[in-house]
């Protein structure tokens, strides 16, 4: 709203990050919107060039520039609240800027998935599973928990329809749809989609790959960019995906999906989902021998009735409200 309390976004959004982070905070912002006095989207120069027109549809301006506390501080305004989601910053980076903002009266907000950095903060936000052991010392307020997971408004308007789905699916994928984000900055996409037309001969199969179909590999439909992934997902018996802001997404959709681990900040939420039950796992490891997965990949169905009962238990996990319950705690006690 005119006048509110601005928001800047200090996110990562490069090829070698990959885009769960950009994403996450884009949702955060939609949510935001009307509600503060402006988002501002803070990237880094090597963000993906697609970043700043997907802040403008969201109700955003985006800017590329430094990264250093000073320079966000000076750029985020007085009164400002600062959200980072990155981890090419460290805790005394966060510290400095937290102070700086202190001075200007304004907050700083971290989004977070490990609590492997020690920081002072206004606000953490960890969507995790089992969040809420972690311990944030010098944090004002904590949200723990996939209750805050931080997801853009596609996913619980087709919530309803995709619980409703669960009952549907069959005991062996005759859809299959492998996703590992926005620029599969772990390189799983080809040999995933390979190996699930190996596990599964006669399923559909379609792979999102930005850089397009690869030479070689017929028997996968290709895809670049999905605009409408939430539709795409609701489409498929499974999912085969990396286990960051993706597992989120289709845990409020309530679809099987098998992960891999690609980084070390997905490594909790893929131990966790998986003690659930919420996700079939395939490694904590980027695994990319093609044989290998498609034999994770059989054995993790073999047995009748396993794709309803891990959508069921991954409806459980999160309503897809969170990024509206986070964007309320952003502007709590502001004015906003």
């Amino acid at each position: 709203m005119p006048g509110g309390t601005p928001v800047a976004v200090v996110c990562d959004a490069a090829p070698a990050t990959g885009l769960g982070h950009f994403v996450r905070c884009t949702a955060l912002a939609t949510a935001l919107a009307g509600r503060a006095g402006g988002v501002r989207f803070l990237l880094p120069g090597d963000s993906v060039p697609a970043a700043a027109g997907r802040v403008q549809d969201v109700g955003g301006t985006a800017e590329l520039g430094s990264w250093d506390p000073a320079s966000v501080a000076d750029r985020a305004g007085d009164g400002a609240v600062v959200v980072v989601d990155s981890y090419r910053v460290d805790g005394a980076w966060l510290d400095d800027l937290a102070d700086r903002l202190r001075r200007r009266g304004g907050r700083l907000a971290v989004v977070d998935d490990a609590a492997d950095r020690t920081f002072r903060a206004n606000l953490v936000v960890n969507q995790n599973v089992g969040a809420e052991r972690l311990v944030y010392p010098n944090a004002d307020r904590v949200l723990a928990g996939p209750r805050y997971a931080l997801l853009r408004p596609d996913f619980p308007r087709l919530r309803g329809t995709a619980v409703a789905a669960i009952d549907a699916l069959p005991d062996r994928p005759s859809s299959v749809l492998v996703l590992f984000g926005g620029t599969d900055s772990a390189g799983m996409a080809v040999p995933a989609a390979l190996a699930a037309r190996r596990a599964f001969p006669g399923a559909r199969v379609r792979a999102v790959l930005p850089t397009g179909a690869p030479p070689g590999a017929a028997g996968v439909e290709w895809l670049g960019h999905v605009e409408a992934v939430a539709e795409e997902m609701l489409a498929a018996d499974l999912v085969v995906s990396a286990c960051g802001t993706t597992a989120w997404e289709l845990c409020c959709l309530a679809r099987a999906a098998a992960v891999v681990a690609v980084a070390g900040n997905q490594r909790v939420g893929y131990d966790e989902l998986g003690r659930l039950g919420a996700v079939l796992p395939l490694g904590r490891e980027p695994l990319r021998d093609v044989g290998e997965l498609a034999a994770r990949l059989a054995a993790a169905v073999a047995e009748p009735g396993t794709l309803r009962g891990t959508a069921r238990r991954a409806a459980g996990v999160t309503d897809g409200q969170g990024a509206q319950r986070v964007a309320a705690a952003l502007l709590e006690g502001s004015g906003a």
